[in-house]
């Protein structure tokens, strides 16, 4: 109930809580080496799937590229090593720098 009241309040106030909590990981969260494992085009945009590891356990994640990273779209490209900045309570939880 609580998370359908929070989803609610948030549409009427027009907050974007993903988007918050994704500029949050940008400054505070810690970094960590990962890889692009693939890059496909959708009606959003480009979007990337990335794997990083934390302690021996594998993560994997995908992410829409931001107009800035659109820009330098060729450094998201399969294979390509990438910066990923994790929230270390939650590991898999992550964004691509």
């Amino acid at each position: 109930m609580a998370s359908w009241l929070t989803r609610t309040i948030n549409r009427i106030l027009r907050r974007k809580p993903e988007e918050e909590y994704d500029t949050w990981l940008l400054k505070h969260g810690r970094i960590i080496e990962g890889e692009v494992i693939d890059a496909q085009q959708d009606g959003e945009g480009i979007r990337i799937f990335y794997s990083y590891s934390i302690s021996n356990v594998q993560y994997e994640s995908s992410q829409l590229l931001t107009s800035d990273q659109l820009i330098g779209s060729n450094h998201y490209q399969p294979g390509l090593p990438v910066t990923v900045r994790f929230d270390p309570r939650y590991p898999g939880r992550s964004v691509v720098q």
